[in-house]
């Protein structure tokens, strides 16, 4: 999966390319990492964030980058059935210069 926007920033830039293993229902949730989840009023849309809190309400995901993130400070809980999987790897877009 590729990433669009900035809200993941630092820890994820526009362009990078995210590994994704699928999440399972009744698996602990793995608070603190980077997930994807589906948009809870977009079905099209995947949301790359991370998962700051779990309870019975659903998962609370937030962006690293407030200021550039729609997350569930706007949007709320969101739906476990919702949750893809947890980021496993990151392919960065960004070039050091002695990769130039």
């Amino acid at each position: 999966m590729q990433v669009a926007g900035r809200s993941m920033e630092p820890a994820l830039h526009p362009q990078d390319r995210v590994l994704v293993k699928r999440w399972k229902s009744g698996r602990s949730a793995p608070l603190g990492r980077i997930v994807v989840a589906r948009h809870p009023h977009r079905s099209d849309l995947r949301m790359i964030k991370r998962l700051r809190w779990c309870d019975a309400n659903g998962f609370w995901l937030e962006g690293d980058n407030p200021a550039e993130s729609t997350d569930s400070r706007q949007l709320g809980w969101i739906d476990p059935e919702n949750l893809i999987g947890v980021v496993v790897g990151v392919i960065s877009s960004q070039r050091s210069e002695k990769d130039v």
